[in-house]
């Protein structure tokens, strides 16, 4: 995880910063976890009385609002914006319930949903400037500077010129990217009232953005004013290491030190140097600084700068899939650093983190925690663990920590928004299919289109039920016309991973031509019993849709599956699985298959290489409807590439990526099959996503082709 650049900068040149104003996020209350248990058993079943009481019309206005407060707290927003809504339904124009709202929704984070019920209240008080600031800052939040722009220009233009909205103003200049203009202001701010401190931290706000020109007219400023004081001058250090200007850089630290023997800036700036060219991915640059940093002569044991470029490097390292080196980077900081606790914590958090060790990640993470409590890459990487894993209510809480530490830390943000969508929000996926399937030796002729929609609805943190609807058409080889499927199917999902998931479902297939309508279902469950060991099992009952003999005959078959996993290291895993089947006509099937896969490059483009192994037994080959005429066994060799688009990768961002593959089967008689395969996927926002899929399959002989096209939409809401 990679923190912002601002922050950064101002915590390594050592300047105070005292930050200019942000959203007021809700504070996390200190409870043990027993404690919020109860409190939230209890509320939830006070809330549910309450809203059966709202619902029957027996809640005055006043009542209605505390129980919209209750929801709110409760982190039951359905029901809280069922009660808002009424209400401002009821009292459009009532300041007191406009006002409530507002603080409602900011305190959910949701400041988007503010902002007609501010312009609502801003027609009734134009003049009113703290409500007026208050506006704008949620206009800010959304990302409509323009419109923050102009609240702020009402509230200055009324006679507010303190420094707060002053520095608020020239921050939504800056964000709204008219740099010329939030110096200029950010100038005037301090010629006012010479707050270094202040003046300081806005240039480095503006080396972040790479306005370096900019930057270099507010320092300018502060310089005639404190020309030979030593946060000065590490400022211009930094934005001539921000231009690559490093001779330059490296020019003022020795001012530096001429100046302080035992001023180490020289390093300081060296270390900056490496942490922007590892934020601007200049990796080999980056690495490069460190490598300095840590192979310098007479280094003492309690050395700042080693140490902080040995935990750096081994970081990048991560940032870069390069799992194996940084490992290696962090045993080798342990030996140059037993004595720091927060060293071997990181490491051993890192280790378990790579090999997806989930449960001594967490307690390693935790333990690092304890010893550094604001440390945001430890906050940061616990929370995708959580979403990796989705305890979306442990991955919000560990995010809204971060947030309320670090309340600009754009990461953070949007993987909470994310969990939070993930978590309480509906899904509605509907797709369309067609595939079509041809094999003499197998047995199987037909070609089918689909149309689907299924509804999931969460329950709560880990439980969900899910219904689906399906239309489909069949033909087959030497029958005439197509024989129509309507298809009903509903089931649950409860998820509590690494420990346990169990997924159920019901279905119901209604078909045309006087076939036998069909029961079908299925049940699995999967778990993590031991570190980096998946078990999974499962029974399904399903049609045999082969050709015509077996869906006109009714065939049916009841699966058992099973399959074990290993991924106890990054750069490979292996699988076995075995798959035995009772059809209703009295045989029988079975499937054993060992696979290894490993993975080759990891981060923007990940390269799979996987070997499997497979034999597929019958037990009565006689019987040719549906099965091959002997049993088998197959090797196969694939190779899958996925590339993403995205600029940076974690749980929570949006992401868009193309994967491709392709597969080599050796089968019986010298037969070879080949297999290709593609998938494009795009999140168009949050909450709205699409992807197209395409398959074909062909052997050198007539055993076996296929083709398939899908396309499926997602949209939560």
């Amino acid at each position: 995880m990679k923190t912002s650049n601002k922050y950064f900068f101002i915590a390594i040149a050592g300047i105070a910063v005292l930050t200019e104003p942000v959203i007021s996020h809700a504070v996390t209350h200190k409870k043990s976890k027993t404690q919020q248990s109860k409190a939230q058993t209890k509320n939830s079943t006070s809330v549910k009385i309450s809203m059966d009481s709202f619902r029957e019309g027996t809640l005055d206005k006043e009542a209605s609002l505390k129980l919209a407060a209750t929801c709110f707290a409760a982190k039951q927003y359905n029901d809280g914006e069922e009660v808002v809504d009424t209400l401002l339904e009821l009292y459009p124009n009532d300041e007191l319930i406009l006002n409530k709202v507002i603080d409602l929704f900011l305190s959910a984070q949701n400041a988007e949903k503010t902002l007609p019920l501010f312009d609502q209240l801003l027609k009734f008080d134009q003049k009113n400037t703290q409500l007026t600031t208050k506006a704008a800052r949620a206009y800010s939040w959304t990302g409509r500077w323009e419109a923050a722009l102009k609240l702020l220009d009402s509230v200055v233009n009324a006679g507010d010129t303190s420094d707060a909205i002053q520095r608020e103003y020239a921050d939504v200049l800056y964000n709204n990217k008219q740099y010329a203009k939030a110096t200029a202001r950010y100038q005037k701010i301090f010629e006012a009232n010479k707050q270094k401190d202040y003046a300081i931290a806005f240039t480095y706000k503006l080396a972040a953005a790479k306005e370096y020109a900019e930057a270099g007219k507010l320092l300018s400023s502060i310089e005639k004013q404190y020309p030979k004081d030593p946060s000065v001058l590490e400022t211009k250090a930094n934005l001539a290491l921000g231009r690559q200007d490093f001779s330059e850089a490296l020019k003022i630290c020795e001012e530096l030190i001429k100046r302080s023997p035992k001023n180490r800036t020289n390093q300081t700036a060296l270390l900056i140097k490496a942490e922007i060219s590892s934020w601007e991915k200049d990796y080999e640059t980056s690495l490069e600084s460190y490598d300095k940093l840590i192979k310098r002569d007479n280094v003492n044991k309690n050395d700042f700068f080693q140490l902080k470029a040995y935990r750096e490097k081994g970081r990048v390292l991560g940032w870069m899939a390069k799992y194996g080196r940084a490992t290696a980077v962090y045993d080798e900081a342990i030996r140059a650093y037993p004595q720091s606790e927060g060293l071997m914590a990181e490491a051993n958090a890192k280790k378990n983190y790579y090999r997806n060790s989930y449960r001594p990640a967490v307690n390693a993470y935790k333990k690092w925690l304890t010893i550094d409590p604001n440390e945001a890459e430890a906050l940061f990487d616990l929370g995708q663990l959580y979403m990796q894993n989705s305890k979306w209510s442990d991955a919000s809480q560990t995010y809204e920590q971060m947030l309320t530490m670090m309340p600009e830390h754009r990461q953070a943000a949007l993987a909470k928004q994310k969990t939070n969508i993930l978590s309480s929000m509906k899904l509605l996926q509907s797709g369309a299919e067609y595939f079509n399937v041809k094999s003499e030796w197998k047995s199987i002729n037909f070609s089918s289109t689909g149309l689907y929609t299924s509804l999931s609805y969460p329950f709560q943190d880990n439980l969900s039920g899910f219904l689906q609807l399906e239309s489909k058409s069949f033909q087959f080889e030497n029958s005439k016309g197509s024989i129509g499927q309507n298809n009903i199917m509903t089931g649950f999902e409860y998820r509590n991973l690494p420990d346990i998931l169990v997924r159920g479902a019901y279905g119901y297939h209604a078909n045309t031509q006087n076939v036998q309508n069909s029961h079908t279902g299925f049940f699995e469950t999967q778990s993590e019993p031991l570190n980096n060991i998946h078990l999974g099992l499962a029974f399904r009952r399903e049609e045999v849709t082969d050709n015509i003999d077996t869906f006109r005959d009714h065939l049916q078959r009841s699966r058992w599956q099973s399959r074990l996993i290993y991924d106890g290291y990054r750069n490979w895993n292996a699988g076995l699985d075995y798959d035995v089947a009772n059809y209703s006509d009295g045989n029988s099937s079975s499937t054993t298959g060992g696979d290894l896969t490993a993975h080759l490059l990891f981060g923007q483009k990940r390269l799979n290489l996987t070997y499997r192994l497979q034999n597929y037994g019958f037990s009565d080959v006689s019987d040719h409807k549906y099965w091959t005429p002997s049993s088998f066994t197959t090797h196969a060799l694939g190779l899958e590439l996925r590339n993403y688009f995205n600029d940076e990768l974690f749980q929570g961002v949006n992401e868009t990526y193309y994967t491709t593959s392709y597969k080599i089967i050796a089968e019986p008689e010298s037969n070879v099959s080949h297999q290709i395969r593609a998938t494009l996927y795009h999140d168009w926002s949050n909450r709205f996503s699409t992807s197209i899929e395409g398959q074909y399959s062909w052997a050198t002989k007539a055993f076996y082709e296929d083709k398939l096209l899908k396309t499926d939409i997602r949209w939560f809401f």
